[in-house]
């Protein structure tokens, strides 16, 4: 045990019944360290790490606030002090950025004034309050949290500060970076905290556990059960790869059929018009991997366009309504749709477009991309334009 954080006074945690976190005096270390000792034997060891008793124990430790840990696992004032100090990060304010989590019996047991007594009672109210598990739950990424980060993203793409820019392939409102809005932090540019908010978790900006909050609600009683230190041990990580920024696609195998008949409808468009070339192209996302942000998608199946993009300008189109192409286009994709069995199936849409000078002449280069988000489907129709001068 190590006793060598000296925690100041903190008057900015409202959950504590005095309104201040207490100074702790380090000047008696030797005898605590003698006590400790003499304490120590005298208790049941301390668990393993990556075992269901500590997996209790550090539910407790990071999912009660300060009144629990002071009054139900009856902690010294002084231990429940130091967690919540833990928790709350560098700035000592529970409910922002820094927040951390207590992510191991090793850290758990350096905390300033916890000792063997206090370790003692929190493996004790972990193993009465059902908080140990029969098996450590395995690591994976629950549903439902993976739904609620899924949603969180769709909801900052739509709402983030655009930064455009030409050839910013992902750039906002298409970046990447919102990834880490949801599966971390927020701040006002990448307004994920509204959407926490505005989906009926009002736990979300609760002061005790700041963002991670949302995991516990009373609507998400099934993440709250895996634990919040299971959350940061295990479970964000295989959230966080399900969301790569670099999606995974492979082309769609269609019915032979169908694919005859798209190729032939694309055939008769071009054919239909002087100065414009049409390409169909269908992908479906891998095994495994949530689709997430539009922009990304876009920057992928972009890159492997028919046509060579020097650096177009990306836009989000109306979701649920087919781009603005010729009614002749719209047929062919609404076609395309209904073979595939997505009448029905809400997308989201995006277009890229450039223009390409040249002698007495210009070529007009757009893509239009329909992400399927929940049948996991992308269909893309390219167009080049030639007009001569």
């Amino acid at each position: 045990m190590r006793l060598d954080s000296i925690v100041p006074l903190v008057c900015s945690l409202p959950l504590l019944a005095s309104g201040c976190v207490a100074e702790l005096d380090p000047s008696d270390e030797g005898e605590l360290d003698l006590a400790a000792e003499d304490e120590r034997s005298a208790l049941p060891p301390l668990p393993g790490e990556d075992t269901p008793l500590a997996y209790g124990m550090l539910r407790v430790a990071n999912e009660l606030d300060h009144t629990g840990l002071d009054i139900d696992v009856a902690l010294n004032l002084r231990a429940a002090n130091s967690i919540i100090n833990h928790r709350a990060g560098a700035d000592l304010v529970l409910g922002t950025a820094d927040d951390q989590y207590v992510d191991s019996i090793a850290t758990l047991d350096s905390l300033y004034w916890l000792g063997p007594t206090n370790l003692g009672k929190i493996q004790s109210y972990a193993i009465a309050e059902g908080y140990v598990p029969a098996a450590l739950p395995a690591a994976a990424c629950d549903p439902a949290l993976g739904d609620a980060i899924e949603q969180c993203l769709r909801f900052v793409e739509d709402e983030a500060t655009p930064v455009p820019g030409w050839g910013n392939l992902g750039a906002a409102p298409f970046s990447a970076d919102l990834r880490t809005s949801c599966l971390e932090a927020s701040d006002a540019t990448y307004p994920s905290a509204a959407f926490f908010a505005d989906a009926g978790l009002p736990d979300y900006l609760d002061a005790t556990l700041g963002h991670h909050d949302l995991l516990c609600g009373p609507d998400t009683a099934s993440l709250c059960e895996l634990g919040v230190a299971g959350i940061a041990s295990w479970l964000a990580p295989e959230c966080e790869a399900l969301y790569d920024v670099d999606p995974v696609l492979t082309e769609y195998v269609a019915d032979p059929a169908d694919a005859a008949d798209w190729a032939a409808a694309v055939a008769t468009l071009s054919a239909g018009s002087f100065d414009n070339s049409y390409w169909l192209r269908v992908y479906e996302y891998a095994p495994g991997m949530h689709p997430t942000l539009l922009g990304d998608t876009m920057g992928h199946v972009l890159y492997s366009a028919p046509i060579e993009y020097g650096g177009p300008w990306l836009q989000r189109e109306t979701s649920d309504t087919l781009p603005p192409v010729s009614p002749a286009a719209q047929t062919v994709l609404d076609d395309v749709i209904a073979d595939l069995g997505l009448t029905l199936a809400s997308f989201d849409v995006g277009s890229a477009a450039e223009e390409i000078p040249c002698p007495n002449c210009h070529t007009f280069h757009d893509s239009f991309v329909l992400l399927f988000r929940d049948d996991r489907i992308v269909v893309v129709l390219d167009r080049e334009t030639f007009w001569d001068s």
